[in-house]
């Protein structure tokens, strides 16, 4: 796949058009517009203003025109090859909000200019995430079938999307309903397939994973206990402490010292 980062300014009427060889994902980023007039060949057609978070998705051969008016919008084309989804088809989507590809593609963008190998193994970890998210995720399926046959238990790629999200939120407080749309499930069967999958809920395994990372970073840098607090999305450095403590048995001063002595 290949990502291509726009900043455009759409203060005049401005056409974007599409008819590739390649499936193209646009993920909306920043910015507002006053007016947008879209035409999709077999597709949703008419007025449609996206949000940030929203996606559209626009498969191979397909003609896909647009007339938009606003402020500066920021945007990230994804170029996504049809060998992907081995052939299975790919249907046209407007305004469809997925926040896991949204932070992925942010996360992306934020080390675009970064160097070194550490950086370029992280972008090439973001991309393949990426990647089994759209496989997973966009193609066409069977509505009426998926409705009236319900989940009420995760396959093995419902848990990995559910996994890349939490691990992309560790700073961020979850919502159960948007993790259960995530794997199309309703909060009341999402919670105990949850729990049958990983052997605990979803708050307790996001504090797992919390308390793991600030080991790491404990353990590997110099980030003051505040700034550490903060980047996980404790309330305050002393929840974080407390609850340091509790999971792991001493403070996160103790253990940077010990792990500073191993």
């Amino acid at each position: 796949m290949d990502f291509r980062f726009v900043a455009e300014r759409v203060t005049a009427p401005t056409d974007w058009c599409f008819q590739e060889p390649h499936h193209v994902f646009v993920v909306h980023r920043r910015g507002d517009l006053a007016s947008m007039e879209i035409e999709f060949e077999d597709g949703p057609s008419g007025p449609c203003l996206p949000r940030v978070g929203d996606v559209w998705v626009i498969p191979a051969e397909r003609r896909y025109a647009a007339l938009a008016r606003g402020s500066t919008v920021g945007f990230c084309e994804i170029t996504v090859p049809t060998a992907i989804f081995g052939g299975r088809d790919v249907n046209p989507r407007v305004g469809h909000a997925d926040t896991l590809l949204h932070r992925l593609v942010d996360r992306l963008a934020s080390q675009a200019l970064q160097e070194g190998a550490a950086a370029q193994l992280f972008r090439q970890s973001l991309a393949q995430t990426m990647q089994m998210h759209i496989a997973d995720l966009y193609p066409a399926t069977d509505v009426r079938r998926r409705l009236a046959q319900p989940k009420r238990s995760m396959e093995i790629h419902d848990q990995q999307i559910v996994i890349d999200y939490l691990h992309t939120e560790l700073d961020h407080r979850i919502d159960l309903n948007r993790l259960a749309d995530l794997v199309d499930m309703t909060p009341s069967t999402f919670l105990p397939a949850f729990t049958a999958a990983f052997g605990t809920t979803p708050h307790q395994y996001l504090i797992e994973q919390r308390i793991a990372r600030a080991r790491e970073m404990l353990s590997a840098s110099s980030v003051t206990i505040t700034e550490i607090a903060a980047a996980l999305g404790f309330s305050t450095p002393s929840h974080f402490s407390t609850t340091f403590k509790r999971r792991v048995g001493m403070s996160p001063t103790s253990y940077r010292t010990l792990s500073a002595g191993a």
